[in-house]
């Protein structure tokens, strides 16, 4: 018993130093003219940092909202980003990641402030240093709009992320195999589209990887992007997914093409939320109604490109 208490102390006063050194995150309330460059710049951290660990669907932001910001370290004496590194359990290029403003490892100094790397989730914006931007379709493919998108994204010159669904690859294999050999990035959207909250675990699982299994027959390889249907996940069935070797993507810019908005209000949307690192919703599946992404598509790329962006796949936007 007696080893067992001393053994606890023990534990305690080796993690005492870490404890002490780590502040929970701040909330920040935005005020009026606030940018997301302003906020990243005044806590040291990146944009898409900021974006991702609030789970922001847009980049745009309302006075009075609340985002929180990292969680950080204070520096002690004889600390290095090494050390640092493994009290937290982090990577060092995450470390790095996490703190553009250092820019030699060697810069740190006692008292000094860092943020400690968010931990794995949905990725909602990839990195925002370069001006990159990443196009992405959800739900197909099909044989209507998905011929008409890929020869406009091969006409200009542009690579795109299609998410797709299982059994509509089960019907049109041809179509997914064209997406590939052109150069563009492939990610799962289910098989049937559900929804997942409503799925239990051994559902989900079954769901998504009968078409990484689909994907596979045409392809060769199971892709390990995942975006989930209405852009509905749990915080565990992520980390379940995670743990699979999954990345969640979501999005940064709703163009809400489904709804059967115009071509020119879905420019407007995607000119509004343009960042670099955006990750832009649009889709290559209609059943009925007004359904303009093919006729905006030229445009936003036209007008995204006058602004200096290069258009990017998803996995580029992280860093691949």
């Amino acid at each position: 018993m007696f080893k067992i208490v001393v053994t606890f102390f023990a534990i305690i006063l080796v993690c005492l130093p870490l404890f002490n050194n780590s502040a929970g995150a701040e909330t920040y309330k935005v005020q009026e003219g606030d940018t997301l460059l302003k906020i990243s710049d005044k806590y040291g951290t990146s944009i898409d940092t900021i974006v991702n660990l609030n789970k922001l669907l847009s980049t745009q932001l309302k006075p009075g909202q609340y985002l929180e910001t990292p969680k950080t370290y204070k520096v002690s004496e004889g600390d290095t980003l090494y050390k640092i590194s493994k009290k937290l359990g982090v990577t060092l290029p995450e470390l790095v990641d996490a703190n553009p403003t250092i820019n030699n490892p060697d810069w740190i100094y006692p008292t000094q402030t860092i943020n400690i790397p968010i931990e794995d989730g949905m990725i909602y914006m990839g990195n925002a240093n370069r001006k990159r931007i990443a196009l992405t379709f959800d739900d197909g493919p099909e044989d209507t709009y998905t011929p008409q998108i890929l020869e406009i994204l091969r006409e200009k010159g542009v690579k795109a992320t299609f998410f797709v669904v299982g059994e509509r690859v089960k019907e049109y294999p041809e179509r997914l195999r064209q997406m590939y050999k052109e150069g563009h990035a492939i990610g799962n959207h289910t098989w049937d589209h559900p929804h997942l909250p409503e799925l239990t675990d051994e559902q989900m699982n079954e769901n998504i990887q009968s078409t990484a299994e689909e994907i596979e027959k045409v392809i060769g390889f199971k892709p390990d992007l995942f975006r989930p249907p209405y852009g509905e996940i749990e915080d565990r069935q992520v980390a379940l997914l995670n743990k699979q070797g999954f990345r969640s993507i979501m999005w940064t810019a709703d163009t809400k093409d489904w709804s059967g908005v115009s071509a020119e209000e879905i420019v407007s949307k995607v000119k509004q939320d343009a960042q670099p690192g955006a990750i832009v919703l649009q889709h290559n599946y209609h059943v009925e109604g007004e359904f303009e992404t093919v006729k905006a598509l030229p445009e936003i790329i036209d007008v995204l490109r006058a602004q200096g962006y290069e258009f990017v796949t998803v996995p580029t936007l992280l860093g691949e």
